[in-house]
């Protein structure tokens, strides 16, 4: 089993800590599991009946994409955990130049294919947006995140927050969907513990006033709604934002 043997290789690693004396940390412990999202997700993308390799477009971007329009935003957009490159194919077909990222390897992989059957002019690179990777400021019109934030812990969401900055224009769109609080029954999610965590896979939760917490002081909320996703096993919140 590959999650026990990143367990073993970890408590030998900090043994190693132990042993010379320094501490454990709270980094050391993020960083295994980031490992385990690096494995789960990398397992994921590799499964051909897993739902994310679908490539139906959410009704909720195709109204993005229609709002968009109705603002006349043209331009760059950037695509934030772009998973299997659909929402990326998708805007590119509505005439934005479009690079979809991805931490993931095999998900990069799966974007690129599908961009070539489609014959897009979508690009795809593999990038982390919870580092310090992205050299390009005020690039892009449009950001949006169809479905990353919700799996980041709470330790990233700074750091994701000034990427999107860094890379966003002046009175750019940005547009982010993420589970809802209001999922019920779901692990026992509630207002109070709005979080799961599955074989190290980390799913958030999230409620209007930690979006509005994270991205008020930066972004003005246009609109937000909830729906249930392609699954209709979960509650999708989606806010359109834009820069301040």
């Amino acid at each position: 089993n590959k999650n026990k043997e990143i367990i073993h290789n970890n408590d030998s690693k900090k043994k190693r800590f132990e042993n010379a004396g320094k501490k454990w940390t709270s980094d050391d412990k993020t960083s295994l599991f980031n490992l385990f999202e690096q494995k789960y997700m990398e397992k994921s993308w590799k499964i051909k009946k897993n739902p994310y390799q679908k490539y139906i477009i959410e009704e909720s971007v195709k109204k993005w994409a229609q709002f968009l329009k109705e603002k006349k935003i043209k331009g760059k957009l950037l695509d934030v955990g772009c998973g299997n490159g659909k929402n990326s194919v998708y805007f590119a077909q509505k005439g934005f130049k479009v690079l979809g990222v991805d931490f993931n390897k095999e998900a990069i992989n799966l974007s690129q294919k599908y961009a070539n059957t489609k014959k897009s002019s979508a690009k795809f690179e593999i990038k982390d947006i919870t580092k310090k990777q992205f050299n390009n400021e005020k690039e892009y019109e449009v950001v949006i995140d169809c479905g990353c934030l919700h799996h980041l812990r709470k330790k990233y969401w700074n750091q994701y927050k000034k990427n999107i900055l860094r890379l966003i224009k002046e009175k750019g769109y940005f547009y982010l969907h993420g589970f809802s609080v209001n999922s019920k029954k779901i692990d026992n999610v509630s207002k109070k513990r709005n979080w799961v965590v599955r074989k190290g896979h980390y799913t958030h939760f999230f409620s209007i006033k930690e979006v509005q917490d994270l991205f008020g002081k930066d972004f003005k909320i246009i609109e937000t709604y909830e729906f249930k996703n392609l699954n209709n096993k979960f509650i999708v919140r989606t806010f359109y934002m834009q820069r301040i």
